[in-house]
């Protein structure tokens, strides 16, 4: 393939203060900044936190029914089982619960300041 040939034309400078503007000015406010990825889907980046809150629930539930288990002494479970399933369980829960608002306002924090970094103010210095 052959590289197409490369005019260079002289251009006054109140032209190139608009094409330095143009060329600044993202074309997709969202994608700016993302190295060429494609714009993350809207449930992508709660999925480690759903994710926690699922795993939590899980284990919340089975040290729940493994504490009933022993202290209704159906089976034969070990003591300490339950109660270490009801912790971790409950930790993996409330770690999602708290994890899904402040993974929202982040990603709202950076949507905004992704928006409006095109958009700065621009103070101009008066001389008298």
């Amino acid at each position: 393939m052959v590289p197409a040939a490369v005019t260079i034309s002289p251009m006054d400078p109140s032209s190139q203060d608009v094409e330095d503007t143009e060329a600044s000015t993202p074309l997709h406010p969202l994608q700016d900044g993302c190295q060429g990825r494609a714009a993350p889907s809207g449930w992508l980046p709660f999925f480690k936190p759903i994710l926690a809150v699922s795993f939590g629930t899980l284990l919340f539930v089975l040290g729940t029914t493994l504490s009933l288990l022993y202290f209704t002494q159906v089976g034969n479970i070990p003591y300490l089982l339950g109660p270490l399933f009801l912790a971790a369980g409950l930790m993996f829960l409330v770690t999602g619960l708290v994890w899904i608002p402040v993974l929202k306002e982040s990603l709202e924090h950076h949507a905004l300041i992704k928006v409006s970094h095109g958009k700065e103010l621009q103070v101009e210095h008066k001389h008298h």
